[in-house]
């Protein structure tokens, strides 16, 4: 398996997690402030926006990793 295998299957599993927790929250928050679903909606928009560029990161940072470990190189080194 490769480093791009290897760093996205991290990658989507915490965006996963992200994403069922934020997107529960926000439901739950803009529900019980008794808002329209149209802000309900909205403010699930903006945490999709959200949780995209969190998984992004992750995905960065573990490419990253793998391509480190995959050079032989330690934390030492860099």
């Amino acid at each position: 398996m490769g480093p791009l295998m290897k760093a996205i299957i991290p990658a989507a599993l915490l965006t996963e997690i992200a994403a069922i927790v934020f997107f529960t929250a926000t439901w739950a928050i803009l529900a019980e402030m008794h808002f329209g679903s149209s802000v309900i909606l909205g403010g699930e928009a903006v945490t999709a926006i959200g949780v995209v560029a969190i998984g992004i990161a992750v995905f960065r940072r573990a490419i990253r990793s793998e391509k480190r470990m995959a050079a032989g190189e330690t934390a030492a080194d860099a």
